[in-house]
């Protein structure tokens, strides 16, 4: 017999995953409505990790591994040669910081660290720059990812939320 593995969560993405960037957010932009929310509730229910002067961090919601997220600047910019340097460095400092819990908590092997710059380099919001850090593990791309084109999270987004900002309280 053959088992099914349901996600289907994924199929809201990758319904709109050729919509422009505007038709998915009210604000043009849910990077930019991440960005402006407030509250501790918000942020729970976003998964708004933190929140900087410039930058915010926040869980990819189809993450590639468990712990997957992002760094956002709040200024709405698709050009990463527009962002100013304070963006720059508080972008490095907030990944930095995310390294280090994601080490805490989940032991990787190595990660990803970096942009998807525009829609042709991948970026599914071409119009707002943003940076991914993602954990790995050797051996990480298993059957289902190669065969299945699905990945395994091992864990819940609201676990994973939880996991991070308590750690990031600790630094």
């Amino acid at each position: 017999m053959i088992d099914n593995l349901w996600a289907g969560w994924r199929m809201d993405f990758l319904q709109k995953v050729d919509e422009p960037d505007h038709l998915r957010s009210p604000s043009r932009c849910i990077l930019c409505d991440l960005g402006k929310g407030a509250g501790e509730g918000f942020n729970r229910d976003n998964y708004v990790i933190h929140r900087g002067r410039t930058c915010y961090m926040v869980l990819n919601v189809f993450p590639y591994a468990a712990g997957h997220l992002m760094i956002v600047p709040y200024v709405h910019e698709g050009d990463f040669v527009n962002l100013d340097n304070e963006v720059l460095i508080e972008s490095l400092d907030l990944a930095r910081a995310a390294i280090t819990v994601l080490k805490n908590i989940y032991n990787p092997e190595g990660f990803n660290f970096g942009a998807n710059l525009g829609r042709a380099g991948g970026a599914a919001f071409g119009e707002h720059a943003h940076f991914h850090v993602v954990p790995r593990w050797l051996g990480d791309t298993n059957f289902m990812t190669t065969l299945a084109h699905s990945r395994v999270i091992p864990e819940a987004l609201s676990q994973t939320y939880d996991r991070i900002t308590q750690q990031l309280k600790v630094l």
